[in-house]
């Protein structure tokens, strides 16, 4: 909760930087909404809260020409916590790319800005683990066919809609006033597009990319048609207004913390009910599961071992592969259990596996909140 907030503030003062409160405000507003699908408890929050930062750098840089330097140890700082780190490199070669093409730097001020671009990517070779971490990306590739958040993005989603809304927005604007469009704008508007159209994962990035630009573009509109009245105010936040932007993320952590206790006092679709059954088993127990069971699994019964969990991403292909197989009782898929060499099996009850097994002579040791805990013969 603290983290998507933070992620929420961070938003809005980088859209600041671009406008006014007005423009700030809605902008945050669609932001927000096509990062609703992405706000959840994982290292990725950190990448949303970076991203942001690193983008309103770089529009700072492309206005005045000086290099961020602070932007190196950060890309490092990036890299220790989440795997996007690549995605915020690769936005520092495209404000390179776009500011070269606008052909308003120096050669001098062109390999500053490319210094630091070039010294976010080297410094990230720095972390313990090396070379590893640029394998990664791939490794998570390697599995993301079985992951539905990395599907093609559903267009008509409320998410995927909110960040439509806005590069659809700027490019209207753009095209219907001529202002404020840079090469290095135009770069980024048409990343946040591809994002947008390359997976549900990736559309937090659109919507986290896009906004600063919406912002802008708002600007444009608000002072083109005198809108602008009783909503003038700094280039950047004052006191009153950070004030009041920190009083209120106080108030409603506060108003958080003593909800939660209450509302995630248990866990929610799974089955409490076996939890009996599942103590008694022998530390090491191998279980076949349900995939949506697997990250329960190891939380409440940590001496199991789940066949499969909802990370996912440690897992081989191979491994995905068979799984998805036995899930779906295709051809070979009872060897893959039998390889398994799980003595038990928890899955939901009725489902074409738990059926098939209890066909080969699985028996029921309990049935709880949809799922059936099976004992292999």
């Amino acid at each position: 909760g603290l983290v998507a907030m933070v992620v929420v503030v961070v938003v809005y003062l980088a859209n600041r930087r671009e406008g006014r409160m007005l423009s700030a405000g809605v902008a945050t507003v669609l932001a927000v909404l096509a990062s609703s699908g992405s706000l959840t408890s994982r290292p990725q929050l950190i990448s949303f809260v970076l991203l942001p930062v690193l983008v309103a750098a770089w529009l700072q840089s492309e206005r005045d020409l000086r290099p961020r330097w602070w932007l190196i140890p950060m890309a490092w700082l990036w890299s220790l916590c989440h795997g996007f780190w690549f995605i915020g490199v690769a936005y520092g070669f495209l404000f390179v790319l776009g500011i070269a093409l606008s052909r308003r730097a120096t050669a001098g001020q062109l390999a500053r800005l490319a210094a630091v671009a070039i010294g976010s990517f080297a410094v990230v070779l720095l972390n313990p683990i090396g070379l590893g971490v640029l394998e990664a990306p791939f490794a998570v590739s390697s599995t993301s066919s079985y992951i539905q958040e990395w599907d093609r993005t559903d267009l008509l989603l409320t998410g995927p809609l909110g960040a439509a809304a806005m590069i659809l927005g700027i490019a209207l604007v753009w095209i219907l006033t001529r202002r404020g469009v840079t090469w290095a704008r135009v770069l980024v508007l048409v990343a946040a597009a591809f994002w947008l159209w390359y997976a549900g994962r990736t559309v937090v990035i659109a919507g986290l990319t896009a906004a600063p630009l919406f912002t802008a573009a708002l600007e444009v509109l608000l002072t083109r048609y005198g809108a602008t009245e009783g909503t003038a105010g700094p280039a950047r936040p004052d006191r009153i207004e950070l004030g009041a932007l920190t009083g209120s993320a106080v108030v409603l952590l506060t108003l958080l913390a003593v909800a939660v206790p209450h509302t995630s006092a248990t866990a929610g679709g799974v089955t409490p009910g076996l939890d009996g059954r599942l103590d008694r088993l022998p530390p090491g127990t191998k279980v076949f599961n349900a995939y949506e069971l697997g990250g329960w699994i190891h939380w409440r019964h940590p001496d199991l071992d789940p066949y499969i969990d909802g990370l996912i991403t440690p897992y081989s292909s191979t491994h995905a592969a068979d799984y998805e197989r036995a899930a779906t009782v295709s051809p070979g898929w009872y060897a893959v259990v039998q390889d398994s060499a799980a003595p038990v099996a928890l899955l939901s009850t009725g489902s074409s596996l738990a059926t098939l097994l209890e066909g080969r002579g699985w028996t029921s040791a309990g049935v709880s909140d949809g799922y059936v805990l099976l004992q292999r013969p």
